[in-house]
Parts: structure tokens; C-alpha cells; sequence
């Protein structure tokens, strides 16, 4: 995972647990003064603006990244298993198919191989 995202996560997280413990959502029987809870309050805005805002510029790098990859035509990891796997299913079909052919073409010839 990219730890861009995860470090504006925990900045939002820890942004969001401010919020409530200033105002009062979480403890209620905390001994702070009415001045801490605006600087909690204040702190806790902040942090989760800026969270809030990394982890959106995450998620349009992330969607940017995959665009231009699209745009470009560079085909992502499964993309590239699906279309090596198919080449390797249709270079066995084809061998399969050569001997078919070359085992028939024998038979008709009485075991000969063609000329």
C-alpha cells in the first residue's frame, strides 16, 4: 500500500480523535480548561484538514498514475499474465495441432513420414 496514504490516515485519525475529545463526544469527565479545548479543537481541524487533503492527493496520484499507464497503453501486471498465459496456451494448441497433423499424415502414408 502506499504509505503516503497511510500516513495522512493516521494524521486524519489522530485530526478526528481531537475533534471529539474537545468536544466533550468522547470523555466527559476530563479536567481541561475551556482554553484547551479550543487548541484541541483548533489542532484537531487542522490535522484533519491536512489529512484529509494528503489523502485526496493520494488517491488522484494513484488515478493520475493509472491514467497515464491507459493513456500509454502499458498494460498492468494481470493484463500482462493474461496475455502471456494466452500466448502460451495458443504456442501449445498449435504443437498439439502439428502432431496431429504430422500422426494422421503418417497413417495415410502407412507410416511413412511425408515427403
Amino acid at each position: 500500500m502506499n504509505i503516503q496514504a497511510i500516513v495522512c490516515s493516521f494524521i486524519l485519525a489522530i485530526g478526528l480523535v481531537l475533534i471529539c475529545t474537545s468536544t466533550n463526544t468522547a470523555d466527559e469527565d476530563s479536567d481541561f480548561t475551556k482554553k484547551t479545548y479550543t487548541v484541541l479543537l483548533i489542532i484537531g481541524c487542522v490535522m484533519t484538514f491536512v489529512g484529509g487533503l494528503g489523502y485526496l492527493y493520494t488517491i488522484y496520484e494513484v488515478l493520475m498514475r493509472a491514467h497515464r499507464k491507459f493513456k500509454e497503453k502499458q498494460l498492468r501486471k494481470l493484463e500482462q499474465q493474461v496475455v502471456r498465459r494466452r500466448t502460451e496456451t495458443m504456442a501449445r494448441t498449435r504443437t498439439i495441432a502439428l502432431t496431429l497433423e504430422r500422426e494422421k499424415a503418417m497413417s495415410m502414408n502407412g507410416g511413412l513420414p511425408p515427403v
